[in-house]
């Protein structure tokens, strides 16, 4: 118990002793702080990656000239997501009959198209589908970012909706001011029409299926001349029109991006998707007969990783390379705190030797003066922790850790330093003293 008592004596005795050993500490907590809080850092936005930039996979023609018109079955799209794309962004394209006559021509047509196919009875005659193009035009979309309009900001929405509302499943639309206008659409009016699916041929020219009545409650606006790839009159939820689309046709896509939900595992889905997918690098079917080419089928899986690779690299070779100086840091922190010891307890030498002459043992005599050097020291690295919150951003977790590394290699130091400080003749110390 007095070997407390004299630990205590001497970290308060020697006041200026003690606070050497603190600022000591304090400036290699802080150390370490900073070189840990540096592979932290790197690894969180290593794991982040993934949403701030995430690989991207696109599907084009043959050529992987072409992201936009063509058709994409239904089952490419499925597969993707089972595969591990998170995000998507993808439209269909529709057209609908505003125009009396235009509607009365459509729907004369259908029911000539209808009784044809009930009077053929169970031959296999073909019925040919006249539906012409619509006056206004559609898109089906997986969210807001597939009008390619850019900001959120330039939409008017009704109150109690969000453009959330483009993922779901609910009837409902936006449409641009312009066709707002034209046919006296307010937010929160019911726009009621008729309308048809569009597909694309072998061509990339579009072929129109007839599908029927619909009613969308219009939830926003947006100005009819901002500029985008997709350019609509109205946009529907895709979670609406594909189950509707699908009891008349095979549902297709007419453009698709998707992000990869971990884009970490990139090698692994690139393995897998040319397997189940069916689709594969561009020019992959080089010696595919392209005499008479399907200028709109879905072939090529175009993947824009170039960002997310070169990133990740360079913050994983960071990482190694923290990684691999780890043990050379620690290292250099313990040979500091042995020459701190050595050099601030250097002066006390005299009253070890004086306590060594009475007849204490050098052992008892380093184990008080120890616990006196790791009492300045934790006091320094509990000190170090509120900076290094502030500072380095790191978690309380990690400040604790950086205390807590300290601390054995303050234990380490300490011992080394004290045992080379031991290494004295006590008669020859105090007879030289005098």
């Amino acid at each position: 118990m007095f070997i407390w008592t004299e630990a205590g004596y001497q970290l308060f005795r020697n006041k200026g002793r003690s606070i050497l050993l603190v600022c000591a500490s304090l400036l290699l907590c802080g150390c370490i702080a900073f070189y840990l809080g540096n592979i932290d850092s790197s690894k969180r936005a290593l794991a982040a990656l993934s949403e701030s930039t995430p690989a991207q996979a696109r599907i084009s023609n043959l050529n992987a000239d072409e992201f936009d018109n063509l058709t994409i079955s239904y089952t490419f799209v499925d597969t993707m997501s089972n595969l591990g794309i998170g995000k998507v962004i993808a439209t269909s394209e529709a057209t609908c009959y505003m125009d009396p006559a235009l509607l009365e021509e459509v729907n004369t047509l259908e029911a000539a198209r209808q009784e044809a196919i009930a009077n053929r009875a169970n031959d296999f005659i073909y019925v040919p589908n006249h539906t012409p193009k619509g006056d206004a035009k559609i898109y089906g979309i997986t969210c807001w970012e597939a009008t390619g309009l850019g900001r959120e900001d330039v939409f008017t929405l009704l109150e109690g909706y969000d453009l959330s509302a483009m993922e779901g499943e609910e009837a409902v639309c936006l449409v641009s001011d312009s066709f707002a206008e034209k046919h006296g659409l307010a937010l929160g009016d019911t726009l009621d029409t008729t309308f048809s699916f569009v597909q694309y041929d072998t061509y990339r020219m579009p072929m129109y299926t007839y599908i029927g009545q619909a009613s969308w409650k219009v939830i926003g606006t947006y100005p009819a001349g901002q500029k985008t790839d997709h350019q609509a009159d109205l946009y529907i939820p895709m979670g609406w029109m594909r189950p509707i689309v699908g009891e008349k046709v095979p549902f297709t896509y007419t453009s698709y991006t998707g992000y990869l939900a971990d884009s970490m595992k990139l090698n692994e889905f690139k393995a897998q998707v040319g397997e189940y997918s069916g689709l594969g690098q561009p020019f992959f079917l080089a010696n595919e007969d392209t005499r008479n080419p399907d200028l709109s089928a879905a072939k090529t899986l175009y993947m824009e990783d170039e960002d997310f690779i070169r990133t990740a690299e360079k913050l994983g070779q960071g990482i190694r390379q923290y990684e691999a100086f780890l043990i050379p840091f620690f290292t250099i922190v313990v040979f500091l705190v042995t020459l701190a010891i050595f050099l601030v307890l250097r002066g006390c030498r005299r009253d070890m030797a004086v306590a060594c002459s009475l007849g204490r043992s050098k052992r008892l005599t380093g184990t008080a003066t120890l616990l006196a050097a790791l009492g300045a020291q934790l006091a320094g690295a509990l000190l170090s922790v509120p900076l290094t919150l502030l500072l380095t951003g790191i978690s309380l977790g990690a400040a604790l850790l950086v205390c807590g590394a300290f601390m054995l290699c303050a234990l380490l130091g300490d011992v080394v330093g004290l045992l080379a400080l031991l290494r004295f003749d006590a008669l020859a110390l105090l007879t030289a003293s005098d």
